[in-house]
């Protein structure tokens, strides 16, 4: 089953072109990396496919429902007449839409003043409307599965960098979701907190849970991905099976690009 697909999105900031023509699709259980040099995309396509950013043009659908078409050339959203950031963000029918994912930023994140389980239980009250018992319930839950129950009152500020990314794996998937996105969840972290991220991610991934992640890491990109879509300069330069792309790519700028990781 298909959770989530963009077709021939398109996006420009101040004329220039950030994204030219993006056609991904994710189906369920998948985990997907999207890998390319910085500066080639990968973010921008993130926060569109989450809401934070609006596409020019393009298609979007989460569970094969249309979201955004562009019929005319110029995206329309569903449920709002005009494109700005201020209007997807007031948008009611987005806000149902935002239930089918979470999002893992890069820096977390999270908010300082609140504690680790109230950050955690915000958004499935705030947002979603639940009991605040049940939701409770499940943040203990899942920080137990972080290895964080014991940081409950805790402060973001008293945490390492690995733990507050822990928690903020804790609060997406509070959300319960249909698909995760991470971007770049590492990028902020020496190498051995790294090791624990991309750890915790694995076992997620174990668990067939959808996953969309924006990585810098190769070696876990083709172990543990079903598929790599490589970008460059706004564009799907080639996409495949993850251990065949990373380990024999057919297209000369992605062999340029990962010869830099070998």
């Amino acid at each position: 089953m298909s959770l989530f697909e963009i077709k021939n999105c398109k996006k420009n900031f101040n004329g220039i072109k950030v994204l030219d023509d993006i056609n991904i699709k994710v189906n369920e259980g998948e985990v997907v990396a999207i890998i390319g040099s910085s500066g080639s995309g990968k973010t921008t396509l993130l926060r569109i496919c989450t809401f934070l950013e609006y596409m020019d043009c393009g298609e979007m659908s989460y569970l094969n429902e249309k979201i955004v078409t562009s019929e005319d050339g110029i995206a329309r959203y569903i449920g709002q007449k005009e494109l700005s950031i201020d209007a997807l963000n007031k948008n009611k029918e987005l806000v149902r839409i935002k239930s089918y994912f979470g999002l893992v930023f890069q820096n977390f994140n999270l908010f300082p003043h609140w504690t680790v389980l109230k950050n955690v239980m915000d958004a499935p009250i705030s947002v979603q409307k639940k009991d605040i018992n049940e939701v409770k319930e499940k943040a203990i839950y899942y920080l137990k599965k972080m290895g964080l129950e014991h940081k409950t009152n805790s402060y973001p500020c008293e945490l390492s960098g690995g733990q507050q990314q822990r928690v903020a794996i804790a609060r997406a998937l509070c959300l319960e979701p249909k698909i995760i996105y991470f971007d770049e969840p590492t990028s902020a972290l020496d190498p051995e907190l790294t090791s624990e991220i991309l750890k915790v991610i694995k076992e997620l991934a174990s668990e067939k849970r959808t996953m969309v992640i924006v990585t810098h890491e190769m070696n876990f990109a083709r172990d543990v991905a079903d598929r790599v879509v490589f970008m460059d300069n706004g564009v799907v330069v080639e996409e495949g099976k993850a251990y065949d792309l990373i380990t024999n790519p057919q297209k000369e700028r992605t062999k340029r690009f990962l010869q830099k990781y070998d």
